[in-house]
Formats: structure tokens, C-alpha cells, sequence
């Protein structure tokens, strides 16, 4: 498991608690912690915001990103730093609405996606999540196949199931001979970019619909997305549609 992205470690990734860690150094961009549950922007998904508590202070920091130096990747932490400095213990808060809305965003994009792959064998070529909107890039082979109200249909049955979401760390091996892995030439693509002999890769599986590699936070199950609306298509040329959507949150997102 990488010690630098700790929300790896955490399946379902929603309500996370506040951590101590030590400022382990500054940069111009923000600060960079000894250890960090934040999750990093990537993927398409927003990384997370928050504060330091520092003796009843508050230091409030934006979306945190990742950046690879020398082969080597630290989490950025974007904030000010006066009356902060290295080697101090804080106390993490991260805003956990946000992450709990993007973390049901983002499952609803990987039934999206999936759905849009088993009736029309269309391939995601982009996404970009958000808090209260979201959209996917749908290249289709026959885009006049495309019906937006069969889409919503075939997504919502998938919610309203309840499916299961489950976290694996697979080596090639498992990944490239299971048939439920969608788009098999991109992932091992992915996996040859990692190296070695059997490089091992997140997997994310919501039971019966996706089994994808991915990085990013995730509910336990599907019900809590609460339904999803197609909000907007827009065409983008070359086969492609942009897809806005939107999901319908349970109030309370518990670990099902």
C-alpha cells in the first residue's frame, strides 16, 4: 500500500476522521505532511479540502494535489503557513460532506460509465466529477444507438439494487484473466507503466455491473446514491457525447 496516499487504506471512503500527523515541510504551493488521509485531486475527482487545528486555531487549506518529483510523490496541502512550522503535530480535519458527496459521485460514475459499455459498448474517454454535478465522455461505435432515457434506466436499476462495492489489490495476471474487466487494452496499458513483473493495481468492483482499476473514493454500496438524472448531452464530435449528470444523496451515507 503507498504510505503517501493513506485513503487508500480506507474502504468505504466516506466520513473520515480527523488524524494527527507532523508538518514535515513547506513548499510554495502548501505544506506536506508526514503522513495524509486526504485524497490527492486525480482520476477526475476533486482532491479534498479541510483545516489544521493547532491549539484551538483553525488553518484552512484548499484542494490538496499530488505531485511526483524524482520519481517520488508527495501530497500538496495548499495553505498559508504563518504560525505554522515543520516538525509541528496538527490535528487533520477533512470536510467530510464534500468528501461523502464526491465519494457518491464518484460510484455513480462508475455505473454510468459501465452501463453505457454493456448496452452499447461505448468506452468513457473522460469525466470530470464535481460536489452537486458531474460529467462523462462516451465514445460510441454508433452513436445514433445512443437513447438517454434507456441510459438513466439501466443506471438506476443498478442503484436501487443495493449492489455491493468491493476493493481488490490485483497483480496483472488476475486482472488481464478475468472477463469482467472492461476495456482490458487501456488497463494494460496502465499496468505496463507501473513496471515490474507483477505490478499490483487497485481494483474496484460494484457486483454485477464494473470491475475497473481506480484510485478513487467510494460508497459501500450503490443505494445511498439515492437515483441518478441525466441532466444534459451535449455532442462532441467524433462519436462522442458529453453526459451531465447529477445523483439524488441519501441524507445520511452509512457504511451499508
Amino acid at each position: 500500500m503507498d504510505e503517501v496516499r493513506r485513503h487508500l487504506e480506507f474502504h468505504p471512503g466516506i466520513d473520515p476522521e480527523p488524524f494527527q500527523t507532523h508538518i514535515q515541510k513547506f513548499t510554495e504551493s502548501g505544506a506536506i505532511l508526514r503522513d495524509t488521509w486526504c485524497y490527492p485531486r486525480g482520476g477526475g475527482q476533486p482532491g479534498d479540502t479541510g483545516y489544521f487545528e493547532l491549539n484551538a486555531t483553525k488553518y484552512h487549506f484548499d484542494e490538496v494535489t499530488a505531485s511526483v518529483t524524482g520519481g517520488e510523490t508527495s501530497i500538496i496541502h495548499p495553505l498559508e503557513n504563518d504560525g505554522l512550522g515543520i516538525g509541528m503535530e496538527v490535528k487533520v480535519h477533512i470536510d467530510v460532506n464534500r468528501r461523502n458527496s464526491l465519494a457518491s459521485m464518484h460510484s455513480a460514475a462508475h455505473i454510468v460509465s459501465a452501463a453505457a459499455n454493456e448496452r452499447w459498448g461505448a468506452i468513457t474517454v473522460g469525466n470530470q466529477l464535481g460536489v452537486d454535478s458531474s460529467r462523462i465522455d462516451l465514445k460510441f461505435e454508433d452513436r445514433d444507438l445512443f437513447n438517454v432515457e434507456t441510459l438513466e434506466e439501466d443506471v438506476n436499476f443498478w442503484v436501487d439494487n443495493n449492489s455491493r462495492i468491493k476493493i481488490h489489490e490485483w497483480g496483472r495476471d488476475k486482472i488481464l484473466t478475468d472477463e469482467r474487466v472492461r476495456n482490458k487494452r487501456f488497463v494494460s496499458r496502465i499496468i505496463d507503466r507501473l513496471g515490474g513483473e507483477n505490478p499490483m493495481l487497485r481494483m474496484v468492483e460494484i457486483e454485477g455491473i464494473d470491475l475497473c482499476p481506480c484510485a478513487g473514493t467510494h460508497l459501500a454500496s450503490t443505494g445511498p446514491i439515492g437515483g441518478v438524472s441525466i441532466d444534459r448531452v451535449q455532442n462532441k464530435g467524433k462519436g462522442t457525447f458529453r453526459l451531465h449528470f447529477r445523483n439524488e444523496k441519501s441524507e445520511e451515507i452509512d457504511n451499508l
